[in-house]
């Protein structure tokens, strides 16, 4: 009888173990599956809070700084386009990418070292350095690269001095 029901038992709770396996793996992949879709969710938060502060911010400087349309164009650290030493901007500091110089007339309303300014579509940048005197409404983005400053071009881009 013992024998009987040993053979009886046994498979019945073999079954039993591998049931509950498939369960404790199945419920895993759901436990899993949500983690994953509330790491996206604080990443898309993070993403939004970052957008609703970039748009106050634009919002604060449309309203204190009216957005103005500058040609922009982009500069290296060549003697030929700078001065005697490209590597120091007329800051005193040295040049490095998401810098601008600004030409004269803007430095004297106020576009001064150390604020930032949004350029539509390019971002936020510091201005760090002054044109010659010849351009006027203009804005000078520092790059590196010669090829990519030649491809940037000229362009009439509207741009908003921040207060940050």
């Amino acid at each position: 009888m013992k024998n009987i029901l040993n053979y009886t038992l046994t498979p019945i709770l073999c079954a039993a173990m591998v049931i509950l396996a498939v369960v404790a793996f199945a419920k895993q992949q759901e436990i899993d599956t949500l983690q994953h879709k509330l790491a996206l969710a604080e990443q898309t938060a993070e993403a939004r809070k970052g957008m609703v502060e970039e748009a106050r911010l634009i919002q604060k400087a449309m309203l204190s700084h009216p957005v103005r349309t500058v040609t922009v164009t982009a500069y290296n650290p060549t003697t030929d386009q700078c001065d005697a030493d490209p590597l120091i901007a007329a800051s005193m500091r040295k040049v490095r990418q998401g810098t601008i110089a600004v030409s004269r007339d803007l430095f004297d309303q106020g576009w001064v070292f150390g604020r930032k300014v949004r350029i539509e579509g390019l971002g936020i940048f510091e201005i760090n350095d002054l044109m010659n005197k010849r351009f006027s409404q203009r804005i000078d983005i520092f790059m590196w690269d010669e090829d990519q400053a030649r491809q940037f071009g000229k362009r009439n881009i509207k741009a908003a001095l921040l207060e940050i």
